[in-house]
């Protein structure tokens, strides 16, 4: 069987067809990622294992969805469906992100990678953060680049 040269698109199963010749290309289409509620807020945007450089090591991204997705429902406990209705997806969909994130998480730790949080979240986030000294108990706003272990009201790092 031969086909001229053609591409067509079928747009209600998000298919590209390509042909060339005698060979036919069949190409699912990427859907376009959906908004998501991300809440979370983290002091830091990178881990990595200890003493050894970020030049020798691999990286895994963890993408902002997949960051929210460990907050809601492993740091606050909460279920699937409860946790995808804060993030504004459906409960098979945060299964998904979920999954990814712990496969993730998984490989950083299990093969000594460093750990990247997505830079998308770092343009989203605030510039400041809100801290608590641990000794003293004062509540403050600092800037992110400003951030220290000193405490300006006790002194204690």
């Amino acid at each position: 069987m031969e086909f001229n040269n053609f591409y067509a698109v079928d747009f209600t199963h998000k298919i590209i067809y390509f042909s060339y010749g005698h060979m036919l290309r069949i190409t699912i289409m990427a859907r376009p990622k959906k908004y998501r509620k991300i809440s979370c807020n983290p002091a830091v945007l990178y881990f990595k294992p200890r003493g050894i450089p970020m030049s020798v090591l691999d990286e895994v991204i963890l993408e902002p969805d997949e960051l929210e997705a460990i907050r809601l429902g492993d740091l606050l406990g909460l279920s699937q469906k409860e946790s995808a209705q804060k993030m504004s997806v459906s409960r098979a969909t945060f299964g998904r992100i979920i999954n990814s994130a712990h496969l993730k998480l998984a490989d950083g730790i299990l093969n000594g990678k460093a750990l990247h949080i997505s830079g998308d979240l770092a343009e989203k986030l605030s510039e400041t953060l809100s801290v608590v000294c641990k000794s003293c108990g004062k509540k403050m706003k600092v800037k992110r680049d400003e951030l220290s272990n000193d405490c300006p009201e006790c002194s204690v790092n």
